[in-house]
C-alpha cells in the first residue's frame, strides 16, 4: 500500500508540474501539408467549456485539451468512414460527454471509438460516457490489471492533492468512475484497426514512463500520440513507475516512423523534435551535472 501511495503521489505531483500551459496557446500542426521546415501551428481552437477545447489540427484531426484541474491533452481523428477515433480520453466522463455531443452537433450522430493509454486517469477518465453511449473502449490487459489495483489508491490520494473543499475537481474526482475498457488486447501484441481503409496503430514500446503506456500511430496522417511516454517539459515528471533503463529505446522505436506532427500528454509542443527532446530530458536525468 506505502508503495501504490507513493506511485500516485509522484503521478500527481508531476502531473501538477508539467501541465502549467495556458489553455489555447498556439502550437500545433497542418496536417494536409506537412512540412519538416515549417512549425506545426494550430488551424482553429473551438470552446466546449472554459476548461475544455478542440485544437484542430488539420485534416479531421483535433487535440482535446481538458483542465482537470491539470492539463491533459488527448486526441480526436475524423476517419474516412466517419468513425471518430478517440485517443486517450478526457479526465472526467462529462468532459467526454461534451466532445460526444459536438460530434453530434457538427456533424450528426457517428461512431466513435475510444482507446485508452494507460491506467491513469487522465488516459481513461472519460470511459463512463462512452460505454454508456455503447461505444467500444480498447485497451491493454495490464491497463485492466493495474486500474483494478491501483484505481481505488489513486482516488483517495488525488483528494488529498486538492486541498480546497470548495473546488469543483475535487468533488468530480469524488464522483469519477473507473471504469475499464470493454475491448482488451494483449498489450505485447499491440492493436490495429481500420476505419475506411485508414489504420490506427496502438504501439506498446516496452515499459517507458509507466508499465503499461501505449502511443497512438495514424500513418497516413503522420500522427503521433505519445500519451505520457513522451516529455515536453524539461522535467522528468512521475518516475514512480518508469522503466528508465528501457524508457529510451521505447522512445527510440518511435523515431522510426514517419511522423510530421507528435502531441504528448501534457504541454503545448507538438512537432516531432518532442521525441529528441525527451531523450535529452532523461539523459539529462542519468547523468545530472555537478555541483
Amino acid at each position: 500500500m506505502k508503495s501504490l501511495r507513493r506511485i500516485a503521489t509522484a503521478l500527481l505531483i508531476a502531473a501538477a508540474l508539467s501541465c502549467g500551459v495556458a489553455v489555447g496557446e498556439p502550437a500545433a500542426p497542418t496536417l494536409a501539408a506537412p512540412s519538416r521546415a515549417v512549425a506545426p501551428t494550430v488551424a482553429a481552437e473551438i470552446t466546449l467549456a472554459p476548461d475544455l477545447h478542440l485544437l484542430r489540427l488539420g485534416a479531421g484531426a483535433y487535440l482535446v485539451r481538458h483542465v482537470c484541474p491539470f492539463v491533459c491533452n488527448s486526441v480526436l481523428v475524423e476517419m474516412p468512414d466517419g468513425t471518430f477515433v478517440f485517443g486517450g480520453t478526457p479526465g472526467f466522463p462529462n468532459s467526454a460527454q461534451l466532445v460526444l455531443d459536438w460530434i453530434v452537433r457538427e456533424h450528426g450522430p457517428r461512431p466513435v471509438v475510444a482507446v485508452n493509454t494507460g491506467y491513469h486517469f487522465d488516459n481513461l477518465g472519460g470511459n463512463a460516457a462512452f460505454r454508456a453511449a455503447g461505444f467500444p473502449v480498447h485497451g491493454s490487459d495490464l491497463t485492466v490489471r493495474l486500474l483494478a489495483e491501483r484505481g481505488e489508491t489513486m482516488r483517495a490520494l488525488t483528494l488529498g492533492f486538492i486541498a480546497d473543499p470548495t473546488s469543483p475537481y475535487r468533488a468530480a474526482h469524488a464522483a469519477l468512475q473507473f471504469v475499464p475498457p470493454d475491448h482488451v488486447y494483449p498489450i505485447e501484441r499491440g492493436l490495429t484497426l481500420h476505419f475506411g481503409g485508414e489504420e490506427v496503430r496502438v504501439l506498446f514500446p516496452g515499459p517507458t514512463q509507466a508499465p503499461d503506456k501505449v502511443a497512438i500511430y495514424f500513418p497516413d496522417r503522420r500522427l503521433l500520440y505519445g500519451s505520457c511516454l513522451l516529455l515536453a517539459g524539461d522535467r522528468t515528471g512521475n518516475i514512480a513507475e518508469a522503466d528508465l533503463g528501457h524508457w529510451p529505446e521505447g522512445v527510440r522505436q518511435l523515431m522510426a516512423l514517419p511522423i510530421d506532427v507528435v502531441v504528448a500528454a501534457h504541454g503545448p509542443r507538438l512537432d516531432p523534435g518532442l521525441l529528441q527532446h525527451t531523450l535529452d530530458v532523461l539523459a539529462r536525468h542519468a547523468t545530472p551535472s555537478q555541483p
